[in-house]
């Protein structure tokens, strides 16, 4: 869109950009490009003006998530009827968005300097696709203005497509403006690796009507999104629906390949007269800026030292049951200190409500959505287990508080079912436990298991048949109890149900327990998980 400047350091001669545009090639640089370029560093350029023809505005979120008074609702909208089904838990924050105007990219800079904390900031820029229809119809301008006589020489049409070749594409150009001028106000270096991204994008009120007849190809074309663009995407949807503003399709290689493989007719036929003939836009556009960092994973293994406290909040007709839960005692500990805007629970499974969680503890992960302040350091994760222990008052605790790296999700996924548990049941038969049923047990090895899905969770899951493996169990009989009474120690396929397996749960779960020693009715009377057999934390 703009022939080569000469770029120094990266900043574009924003001066010579202007007196070129508006005396010599009144056709050269469309309106929004232009407004693009002069925005202005400070409140006031060398020759004391400030005016632009673009408004800066500051884009930044607030999250209930670090209102210490948020109300009880918000943490209801999030509940779960019951405790079962996953592994996986999104919390209720509400994440207001707001739009503040700035005088200058100095004062977005110094607002996103003293909200985030960070030693390099990546810059990432989207513009409407209207600035590639505009530089489309440039390209047919430019090539009526030739001579007849050129335009009858190949040569010549040669050297044009040439010079349009090596034109400084505008977002080109935006994001040499943008990373050189934003490094300078932070003070901080442009990184394209850096874990806090600045979006820019360009929103103009004329755009939906130059280029929404290229929607429908946009939005078919499938993109690759990372974590920044997948946030800015939804941003702006949900600015466009406040407005009522169509989606308006972004600049893309896509959307630019396709503009100059179409023939002049056909381009001329679908855009807008006024877009095609570089008319000025009537409304002005605003370039809006918003920080974010990319999503933080902090790991670590979980211990529930009481029963009766759920792993994720439990409400059932609108009444909490349990006592907090493994979930929130983490979350008070942890993401204060991050001032986050949303975060998403992660273990490798789950234990029932009744069922402590001892050993080693359950791999876990917060996956924490745009943080303000990066990793915590070693000693503050240190303290942080220690806080999660005390404000459950010992009834949570956390091991090996740790940074891990994204791939870990994966490594929890395979392990909610793909991995081993050990569990250890104290366990009730109707009638003496003898030497002979203590020794069946020890020597039964790899025993394959069909279970149907249990009668206590048939309301929230599909009724399926699964396989599972009890690999080895070991029991012992219980000093000062009765006869009846005895503790087994199980290793098994993760996913098995234990209490079904010893209960039989109406002949669902075959063969049960009770089906190994006689078909008698064991019962289960309390139930531990001893260890996730699985290699978690950094790699």
């Amino acid at each position: 869109m703009l022939q080569s400047p000469p770029m120094g350091d990266g900043a574009v001669n924003e001066p010579a950009a202007v007196d070129t545009a508006s005396q010599n090639a009144a056709h050269a640089v469309c309106p929004l490009c232009l407004g693009l370029l002069q925005t202005v560093i400070a409140p006031e350029d060398s020759s004391g003006s400030s005016q632009s023809l673009c408004s800066v505005e500051l884009i930044t979120t607030v999250s209930s998530l670090n209102d210490l008074s948020r109300q009880a609702a918000t943490a209801l909208a999030g509940a779960a009827e019951a405790p079962g089904g996953g592994s996986s838990n999104t919390n209720a924050a509400i994440v207001e968005r707001r739009c503040v105007a700035m005088p200058s990219l100095v004062a977005v800079a110094a607002s996103i300097a003293a909200e985030y904390d960070m030693e390099s900031f990546a810059l990432e820029v989207s513009l409407p696709a209207s600035l590639a229809v505009r530089h489309q119809a440039l390209v047919w301008h430019l090539r009526k203005q030739q001579p007849q006589q050129q335009q009858q020489d190949s040569s010549a049409g040669v050297v044009i497509a040439k010079e349009l070749a090596a034109a400084v594409g505008v977002k080109e150009a935006v994001e040499l403006k943008y990373s050189s001028q934003l490094a300078a106000a932070l003070g901080k270096l442009h990184n394209a690796d850096a874990e806090v991204c600045i979006t820019v994008t360009m929103t103009q009120p004329d755009a939906g009507a130059e280029c929404g007849w290229l929607a429908a190809s946009a939005g078919n074309s499938k993109q690759r999104r990372g974590h920044w663009q997948a946030a800015r995407k939804q941003a702006q949807q949900q600015a466009q629906q406040q407005q009522q503003q169509p989606d308006v399709p972004a600049v893309t290689e896509a959307v630019v390949q396709r503009l100059a493989a179409m023939p002049e007719a056909a381009f001329l036929a679908a855009c807008p007269a006024s877009t095609a003939q570089l008319a000025p836009p009537t409304l002005p556009a605003a370039v809006q800026l918003q920080a974010c960092r990319r999503t933080l994973h902090i790991g670590g293994r979980y211990l529930k030292l009481r029963r009766g406290i759920p792993q994720s909040p439990w409400h059932i007709d609108g009444e909490r049951k349990g006592e907090g839960s493994v979930q929130e005692a983490i979350e008070a500990a942890v993401l204060p200190a991050l001032q986050a805007d949303t975060y998403t629970f992660i273990a490798a499974g789950r234990e029932d409500i009744d069922v402590r969680m001892l050993g080693r503890g359950r791999p876990f992960i917060l996956e924490i959505q745009n943080a303000r302040r990066g990793v915590p350091p070693p000693d503050q994760l240190l303290r942080m287990e220690a806080a999660v222990q005390q404000l459950s008052n010992d009834g949570v605790a956390v091991r090996e508080l740790c940074h891990v790296p994204a791939s870990q999700l994966t490594v929890l996924k395979e392990g909610e079912q793909d991995k081993q548990k050990s569990y250890t049941a104290v366990c009730w038969l109707p009638r003496p436990v003898t030497e002979a049923d203590l020794e069946l047990l020890g020597q039964t090895k790899s025993l394959k298991v069909q279970q149907q899905t249990p009668i206590r969770v048939l309301h929230r899951r599909a009724n399926l048949r699964r396989p599972k493996v009890v690999y080895e169990m070991q029991a012992a009989r219980l000093p000062d109890q009765p006869p009846g009474y005895f503790v087994l120690q199980l290793r098994t396929q993760a996913g098995t149900y234990i209490k079904e397996f010893v209960h039989g749960d109406l002949g669902r779960s075959q063969p049960s327990l009770g089906d190994l020693l006689g078909g008698c009715k064991a019962q289960i009377v309390s139930l531990d998980v001893l260890e996730v057999h699985m290699e978690f934390g950094q790699q």
